[in-house]
């Protein structure tokens, strides 16, 4: 695990980190929004997940739990929860690092419980030896391995050793400060999203098997993209399980449809080429959400989850002739609470929007 600033670049990452050994250091960045301090507001439906920071911590590859904290105070609701523990909702004692835009937070995870601090000013405490809850009583014994960070892209993390305070690496407040000694922040308006959150340069995985989109026949309802020759590929954040497919359909540069690839933990398709079984994936959320790539780059068809490679197969003669060409790309059947990555050289159709041409709410 490192002591350094670590950034943390997409929604969804897991990283080894031994949570009953270190300090976990997040460097935030303060969210500015108009909702009044209630995280219900436009009719009660809109959640604005840009506030939130949401960590699950792992053993073993297996989720256990999760903490979730906001950069702001809520008027209405709560500002932080560790999930398993006794009366786990809270407030915030004071407004968090006195409301400023760049903050330094710092969870610290003991056999006797957790405590919360942004700027060394403790925000909520917790005790697991108090603890009715079995759970709760065991969490400070428990051998974290791994934590998943979730909607925190943007976002710094680090290491920090118990017995340090100040040392090389510490995640450091880079905005300037006044010849007063004030520190002069900025304000960057952030537009309202939906829960789940696709965060910036995202977009819900829309469903083009409607009456609408002509069944998935409608480009407008299809992303402009060579898929073929991308390094990038297409990146998806959806659940991963051994029922649901995830299904991506493939056109050539007319707008036609060609095949689609479409997979699960079972096994995985590729229209007239590939039909196997899909490999073994451990240290995977089953049955949770999870970042993936498709590749189709030189005819190989590449996955990877959570940036790590898990299938590769090359296609030869007819195959690789066929799908030579992929110039768009859709989702089929997939939900608004599944997103993908808008990358270098998308278009979007007229339909793939934020709300899916009012599939999704807004």
């Amino acid at each position: 695990v490192s002591t350094q600033s670590t950034g943390i670049e997409r929604g969804v990452e897991i990283h080894d980190f031994p949570l009953n050994k270190y300090i976990l250091q997040i460097k935030s960045f303060r969210s500015n929004i108009a909702h009044g301090g209630d995280p219900l507001y436009a009719n009660n439906t809109v959640v604005d997940k840009s506030t939130s920071m949401l960590v699950h911590y792992m053993v073993g590859g297996r989720r256990m739990g999760q903490f979730v904290w906001n950069t702001i105070p809520y008027v209405a609701g709560t500002d932080v929860i560790l999930f398993g523990c006794q009366a786990p909702y809270s407030r915030y004692r004071s407004n968090p690092c006195n409301g400023e835009r760049e903050q330094i937070w710092s969870w610290d995870f003991t056999v006797d419980g957790a405590k919360l601090t942004c700027f060394d000013e403790v925000q909520y405490e917790v005790s697991f030896t108090r603890s009715r809850n079995p759970a709760c009583r065991n969490l400070g014994s428990q051998q974290i391995d791994q934590l998943r960070f979730t909607n925190m892209a943007g976002f710094y993390y680090r290491a920090k050793p118990h017995e340090a305070s100040i040392e090389p690496g510490n995640l450091e407040r880079s905005e300037p400060v006044s010849s007063s000694g004030t520190l002069m922040t900025t304000v960057t308006t952030m537009p309202p999203t939906t829960t789940p959150v696709p965060g910036p340069r995202t977009n819900p995985t829309c469903n083009c098997w409607t009456r609408e989109c002509n069944f998935c026949r409608d480009t407008r309802c299809a992303v402009k993209y060579d898929v073929t020759s991308a390094q990038t590929g297409i990146t998806v954040n959806s659940i991963l399980n051994r029922k649901d497919f995830n299904q991506i359909n493939l056109y050539n540069g007319d707008g036609k449809q060609i095949g689609f690839f479409k997979w699960n933990l079972k096994a995985m398709f590729l229209e007239g080429c590939i039909f196997c079984r899909s490999p073994r994936m451990n240290n995977i959320l089953k049955g949770g959400e999870n970042e993936w790539n498709f590749s189709l780059v030189d005819s190989q068809v590449v996955i990877s989850v959570g940036g790590q490679e898990r299938f590769r197969r090359k296609l030869v003669r007819g195959c690789a002739k066929h799908y030579q060409d992929v110039q768009y790309f859709s989702f089929q059947r997939m939900s608004c609470s599944s997103f993908f990555t808008i990358g270098e050289g998308m278009e979007l159709g007229e339909k793939v929007n934020q709300t899916c041409d009012g599939q999704c709410e807004v």
